[in-house]
């Protein structure tokens, strides 16, 4: 904390969360500063005491787990500057702004120390949404500094709100300001399924909410939990999930009576992953998702850019989902998006009418989708598809070979020997590469992954998707890459060039986008593939595509093999012409 220096000074409590964060995050823990400024500024009330314990003992209040905190922070200060520093420099601001940075709690120190807060937005979101009545239980499982609970205690003061924090540390700041705040928050100390087991199985909330960790393993959950051990056999009562993310959705919904409205976030593959397909299903049909709505990107950052949904569950009255498209209503500040309030009071009323931004599904309907969650899915405008017939029908469509990298550069030699390797980015504007890496031998395990001459192929992912059809020679065997989707065409019904110029077309690539999942390298799963719909023209129809398909595509063969010959010539130009 040496040379502590003042700069762009701001009274606001924002302001002081910024500042320190910025300047001391190198050497400091963040979750260190909320507790010095809360000791510094009860330095500032009382008068320093005339040993750091004393002012310690007195600061706590009795609370042991705050003053195991207070004692490690100010220890950890001591040994990179100064207490009397810390003083100096809040001394220019105002106690009332001091106050109300301590009020607001760590998330006011912005990106760098709110990793374990729910962020203000998403706080006021879930408060909307559960509205709390006067007496209600309320529940926040994995509560962090307290973020959600402070705002449901101001909200409405005859609440009953308690919450339950592993985090040692992050508990003792979460008491802490409720120390400063006087919301008598009740708060415990301990894993959240052993909390179900000891004080919520037969004592259930009225309202809950969770910011719980996404795309947590569930190998990692503690085993000291009869819940968890119950979860993890795959009881019929709880069929066992896949993502972590539905395990703590289920402990929201057991925790309520009945009747009873939950709240959490959850990460946007949790919706649509074919793993946890059997755990959406269940969910669904037993009536316990009220609403789905897909966050704007980035409301998390920097801590994660992973895309997230707020989803709404319930004890199992609900006959349907509704789904809201929220993505639009974010606003960018610096390195993340907020949700303001109104955004929050659009969310609140889409989630009560249909529009194009919202609409309300049937178990039917969601069952139809294959239980897919994904609010996006059921509000994109039908692409209509003449004489639409599926894909599979048509077509057998076959993954390429996944090769390890090492075992392909064993194989690949220089000399022509009648077999390749097709990869992904030997594909170009509709058209193969005509030097292909050359493969010495062919194991007669990678046979069936064989391209043949008029095969479809497709990417298996998008950014975007590429398209060709194949042009084997008699004499060559081409293998297909894993990053390949190879389609065996019926010819007599549909035209392999007619198929590839309708997968080109802007509906065919908004199609094979509309079924890609994952968050990083979104890809069309072969089943998704298989189930599009494409058109299905007259024979004549389909020649006139085909043909013009083709001519288009020898067309971009000749300008590329003139593009290449003139950038020979001009390599060679100087050499020529001396």
């Amino acid at each position: 904390m040496k040379g502590f220096k003042l700069f762009n000074v701001n009274t606001q409590a924002k302001e002081i969360g910024w500042t320190l964060t910025t300047r001391l995050r190198s050497s400091l823990p963040s979750d260190y500063l909320y507790p010095l400024v809360y000791l510094a500024r009860f330095a500032q009330k009382t008068g320093r005491p005339d040993n750091y314990a004393e002012m310690i003992k007195f600061a706590s209040q009795g609370d042991d787990d705050i003053a195991a905190l207070l004692d490690r922070a100010y220890k950890r200060l001591s040994a990179d500057g100064s207490f009397d520093e810390l003083l100096a420099f809040l001394s220019n601001f105002s106690g009332e702004a001091i106050d109300e940075y301590l009020q607001n709690g760590p998330i006011s120190q912005g990106v760098f120390g709110g990793e374990s807060s729910t962020p203000e937005g998403i706080a006021q979101l879930a408060l909307a949404v559960l509205d709390i009545k006067s007496g209600e239980k309320v529940m926040d499982f994995g509560c962090g500094t307290g973020n959600f609970l402070e705002a449901a205690a101001a909200k409405c003061p005859d609440a009953k709100p308690m919450g339950v924090e592993l985090n040692q540390s992050t508990l003792a700041i979460a008491k802490l300001r409720s120390k400063v705040t006087g919301s008598q928050i009740c708060y415990a100390h301990d894993d959240m399924f052993r909390y179900f087991d000891s004080s919520i199985e037969h004592n259930p909330v009225d309202k809950a909410f969770s910011n719980y960790p996404w795309g947590m393993q569930t190998k990692m959950f503690s085993k000291n939990s009869d819940y968890i051990e119950k979860v993890m056999k795959g009881q019929e009562r709880y069929r066992r999930p896949s993502s972590s993310d539905w395990v703590f959705n289920r402990l929201l919904v057991d925790s309520l009576k009945k009747g009873g409205t939950a709240a959490a976030i959850m990460s946007n593959g949790a919706c649509f992953n074919g793993t946890d397909k059997p755990v959406r299903e269940y969910f669904v049909k037993n009536g316990f998702i009220k609403a789905i709505v897909a966050l704007p990107k980035g409301v998390f950052a920097p801590y994660t850019m992973i895309q997230t949904s707020f989803v709404v569950l319930t004890t199992g009255a609900s006959k349907g989902v509704r789904f809201v498209d929220a993505t639009d209503l974010g606003t960018n500040d610096r390195r993340s998006c907020s949700i303001d309030e109104a955004a929050i009071n659009a969310i609140v009323e889409r989630l009560g009418i249909d529009s194009e931004k919202s609409v309300f599904k049937t178990l039917d309907e969601i069952a139809a989708r294959d239980f897919d969650l994904s609010a996006k899915r059921y509000l994109e405008k039908e692409i209509e598809i003449p004489n639409g017939v599926e894909l599979g029908s048509v077509a057998k469509i076959m993954r390429g070979a996944s090769v390890r990298a090492a075992e392909l550069d064993a194989l690949v030699c220089d000399e022509d020997t009648g077999l390749s390797y097709l990869n992904l980015g030997n594909i170009s504007d509709g058209s193969i590469d005509d030097d292909l890496p050359n493969l010495s031998t062919l194991d007669t395990k990678l046979e069936k992954y064989r391209i043949h001459n008029g095969d479809v192929l497709i990417s298996k992912s998008g950014a975007p998707f590429k398209v060709a059809v194949a042009e084997v020679p008699e004499d060559r065997k081409i293998i297909a890459n894993g990053n390949l989707y190879v389609l065996s065409v019926n010819r007599e019904k549909i035209d392999p060039h007619y198929l590839a110029a309708f997968f080109s077309s802007p509906s065919g690539k908004e199609l094979l986008a509309r079924e890609a999942v994952g968050t990083t390298i979104p890809s069309v799963p072969i089943k998704a593939l298989s189930n599009i719909k494409v058109p299905l023209e007259d024979a004549d129809r389909q020649k006139t595509i085909a043909d013009a398909y083709l001519a288009k595509t020898d067309e971009i063969k000749l300008l590329k093999l003139r593009l290449s010959r003139a950038r020979q010539e001009l390599t060679d130009l100087f050499d020529e012409e001396g």
